[in-house]
């Protein structure tokens, strides 16, 4: 989370203080920096082996049927795929053509 907060806060600062092209690195950069800690801290609470949310454990996914259950869990990590590959490709491949 550090690192997002960092991230965001020097896009900010950068787009605030810095010149234009200073502003295009930053948010070039931004979306790694701030989706890929992001993904992480999502994956390990939703898929932590014993206390994650996407376990049979969990008191609200837990009492789900299996089939559910396992749909939830195919859709999360789907989802965490997409995300981290928004983040670290499309992103920064849209900013840098943008420029």
């Amino acid at each position: 989370m550090a690192v997002s907060l960092a991230g965001a806060a020097l896009l900010f600062i950068a787009m605030t203080y810095g010149s234009a092209e200073t502003a295009a690195i930053a948010a070039t950069l931004a979306g790694p920096a701030i989706a890929v800690p992001w993904a992480g801290l999502c994956a390990c609470i939703w898929f932590h082996p014993q206390r994650g949310n996407m376990q049979p454990g969990n008191r609200f996914i837990g009492r789900l049927p299996n089939a559910v259950q396992l749909f939830f869990r195919w859709y999360a990590s789907l989802f965490l795929a997409a995300f981290v590959l928004m983040g670290l490709v499309v992103w920064p491949a849209l900013a840098l053509a943008w420029l």
